[in-house]
């Protein structure tokens, strides 16, 4: 039985992981910050794995969670476009919280490691919307999570080279399907469309995958041992407008948007939503989320992970179907 340590567990991926490697027979060790806050860790405890705490900022709290394990899948990371402070809320511990890991995982010995990264750091389409893969970089952004993700991972591929690391890395889209137990930017807006709070069809391109996919990308990514490099991971890209239709095929029940916003519109937003940050409210954008994901094409080449790890994602109208489901079945979502 192979021994593991799942980072960040509690959350929608690193969750989504250590259920399917419990279901395969791991033996799994998985970290949260707060071991004593049940809200975090209910989910956790009914899957019957050891929960540790751990701190990716204090590396003194790493080394008794990575002794005598096998692997490691390098989940956590901070996933949020605004902070009052952007470099000690989102930067800092993608950045420095994944270095840590990699060292301590590097000193005790573990084999090999699966380090969750995000197509944040390859960007969004080449020239004509062409499909991008794994050799591109998002070095140029400056939006918070994006240029977080992107050095997190330049920095984990430099200290493997130097260390001789066995490293694995996955870039998945936008992560929505079940089991989820607090929202993140990707699973927002269904709780918006299931409140009728979304209005107008915003000008922008989802890049999806279901979190079930997320997790079988990173186990394959671990139990093949011929894997290597990058691995996009994504189901479809979908215009908003195709999304919104999908949801109401769906579910003809939903209120859905029918009229258009218009770029110039939500960059007006944006900046309305920047100055009430000044007084004290979390925007719901803003202007570097619309620079970085707004009135792009989005398009992904994911035959690598097809290739080379046997990767075959659900279909993307039961990843919508579910996600809608997980969130209506749980009030405090919704």
């Amino acid at each position: 039985m192979k021994k593991v340590v799942v980072t960040g567990a509690n959350g929608h991926v690193g969750y989504s992981i250590t259920k399917l490697l419990v279901e395969r027979g791991y033996d799994v060790r998985a970290t949260v910050r707060d071991a004593n806050d049940s809200t975090k860790t209910a989910h956790l405890n009914a899957l019957g794995v050891e929960i540790v705490e751990a701190d990716l900022l204090r590396p003194e709290t790493l080394a008794p969670v990575m002794e005598g394990r096998d692997g490691l899948f390098q989940v956590a990371a901070v996933y949020r476009s605004w902070a009052r402070d952007p470099q000690r809320e989102i930067i800092d511990p993608s950045i420095i919280g994944g270095i840590n890991a990699l060292r301590t995982a590097h000193a005790a010995g573990i084999e090999r490691v699966v380090f969750t990264s995000s197509t944040a750091a390859i960007g969004r389409a080449g020239p004509g919307g062409a499909p991008l893969t794994e050799a591109e970089w998002n070095d140029a952004s400056r939006h918070p999570y994006s240029y977080a993700k992107t050095k997190a991972e330049r920095r984990a591929w430099t200290f493997a080279e130097e260390n001789n690391l066995d490293l694995v890395v996955i870039n998945p889209t936008a992560v929505i399907g079940p089991n989820f137990h607090r929202h993140t930017p990707s699973t927002a807006p269904y709780r918006a469309l299931l409140r009728g709070e979304l209005h107008r069809i915003p000008p922008i391109v989802y890049g999806l995958v279901d979190a079930r996919d997320v997790a079988m990308g990173h186990v394959l990514a671990y139990e093949t041992r011929q894997a290597s490099g990058r691995h996009i991971l994504c189901t479809e890209c979908l215009p908003a407008e195709e999304l919104v239709n999908l949801v109401h095929k769906i579910d003809p029940e939903i209120k859905i948007p029918t009229r258009h916003a218009a770029l110039w519109q939500v960059r007006m937003l944006a900046r309305l939503e920047q100055v009430r940050s000044w007084f004290g409210r979390e925007p719901k954008f803003t202007p570097e989320t619309v620079r970085e994901y707004l009135g792009k094409p989005t398009n992904y080449d994911c035959s690598k992970a097809r290739r080379e790890l046997g990767w075959r994602p659900l279909p993307i109208q039961q990843t919508v179907r579910d996600t809608l489901e997980w969130v209506r079945e749980h009030p405090k979502l919704l």
